[in-house]
């Protein structure tokens, strides 16, 4: 059985990175790797999912889980591309896993020539599924989480616009921010939808009690909370921003690589970098 928590031992040897959603964007990364003077022969990169679709190589990307220095979480394109290769059924929605899939940027699967086809299934798929949808890194002070998008108990609906015309009433306990002694399978196991597709926490941010401040990342709105007590730094992706945003010990990073417009860009940060930063601030 696959676990959906995973544990790393810290890095004695080099240093650990972090970076956004990739979606495809081999080619970005390949520049930024290079500007921070990764080593592959002693530093770490983790992925906070999303690997594949919308931009130009999203084999180039999954073939990254090969490589003994990447690490990576699920993602919710990620879980599209195994409900479409495995036909998942899609009881009560309007439209099937491959039109979802399709729907997000999924359409590179149908462009792959016959021994494409066969890596992804043979291979690529297989290590997709293998995916844990959180890793804990190292212990102590310098420890951290990689998630996708959110580490909150409930429904990702909760705070929809529906949901708040109608005034459909929301068990607080059901919007629980999880610590660091919560990251287990038991409770994993019963929120994979706002693991993967949540943005309930960012939405809580109230920017006029946050400060803006620049770091070597670029620019961190340090939200009225920026730590959830018993929360180790956890850094998550999924909502492309304009700038990285820190709230309840969450670290949001992505910054909308795919669309490769002037405001957008792949992050990649240096975690005791990003402590040096924080410490610094506090």
């Amino acid at each position: 059985m696959v676990s959906l928590h995973k544990r790393v031992a810290a890095n004695k040897t080099g240093s650990d990175f972090i970076v956004g959603d990739l979606h495809g964007c081999l080619d970005l990364l390949q520049i930024e790797l290079n500007r921070v003077g990764f080593d592959q022969t002693k530093d770490r990169l983790f992925s906070v999912g999303d690997l594949i679709d919308r931009g130009p190589d999203s084999m180039g990307c999954l073939r990254l889980l090969r490589e003994p220095w990447f690490f990576a979480v699920r993602g919710n394109h990620e879980d599209m591309l195994l409900d479409y290769a495995y036909e998942v059924v899609m009881p009560y929605s309007y439209r099937s896993s491959a039109q979802l899939f399709f729907r997000n940027g999924g359409s590179w699967v149908e462009t792959l020539d016959a021994d494409a086809q066969q890596e992804l299934r043979e291979d690529l798929l297989p290590r997709v599924v293998a995916l844990p949808y959180v890793m804990t890194i190292g212990e102590g002070k310098t420890q951290f989480n990689v998630a996708h998008a959110e580490l909150m108990t409930g429904n990702v609906e909760d705070d929809s616009l529906f949901a708040r015309l109608a005034g459909m009433p929301v068990d607080p306990a059901s919007r629980r921010i999880l610590t660091d002694d919560q990251l287990i399978d038991e409770i994993l196991s019963r929120m994979i939808e706002p693991l993967t597709w949540g943005r309930r926490l960012m939405r809580k941010i109230k920017v006029k009690e946050s400060r803006e401040v620049e770091t070597p990342g670029g620019s961190l709105l340090l939200s009225q909370q920026p730590m959830h007590p018993g929360l180790s730094l956890t850094y998550v992706g999924h909502t492309p921003l304009a700038g990285m945003m820190l709230h309840e010990s969450h670290l949001f990073i992505d910054r909308g690589a795919y669309d490769r417009g002037p405001d957008t860009c792949l992050l990649v940060l240096k975690h005791n970098e990003v402590l040096s930063t924080l410490q610094r601030l506090n």
